[in-house]
């Protein structure tokens, strides 16, 4: 079975879907992205444009999609500064070292304000 989900409901920008999945093990859907090889790999510290290290793939959880928990599997580019350092480009729909899109951490944050404990 096969779902067109339009990126603009999405708004992983950055990256491109390729394939979206539901895995019937765990019930959970499974975006699998792609770098948009048409953005420039850019250095979060300076701003400047760098060259790509290598590609790195994240899995970070979002917001339900159909009622089923979604994950997101991305792939951050780590950019080439110069011998001794590397740096992964900055992504803007889920911080540094985080595992939960905003849209993901937005919908908790509007529940904990309606639900008890």
């Amino acid at each position: 079975m096969s779902i067109d989900i339009p990126s603009k409901i999405l708004t992983l920008k950055g990256q491109r879907v390729n394939q979206v999945k539901f895995d019937e093990d765990n019930k959970k859907l499974i975006i699998h992205c792609e770098r948009d090889k048409r953005r420039a790999a850019i250095d979060p510290v300076t701003g400047q444009k760098g060259r790509i290290n290598r590609l790195i793939k994240r899995l970070v959880r979002d917001a339900p999609v159909f009622g089923q928990p979604c994950l997101i599997e991305i792939e951050l580019a780590q950019v080439f500064i110069n011998t001794k350092e590397r740096r992964m480009e900055h992504c803007p729909f889920v911080d540094k070292g985080s595992y939960f899109t905003h849209r993901f951490c937005r919908l908790l944050s509007g529940l904990c304000r309606h639900m008890s404990i």
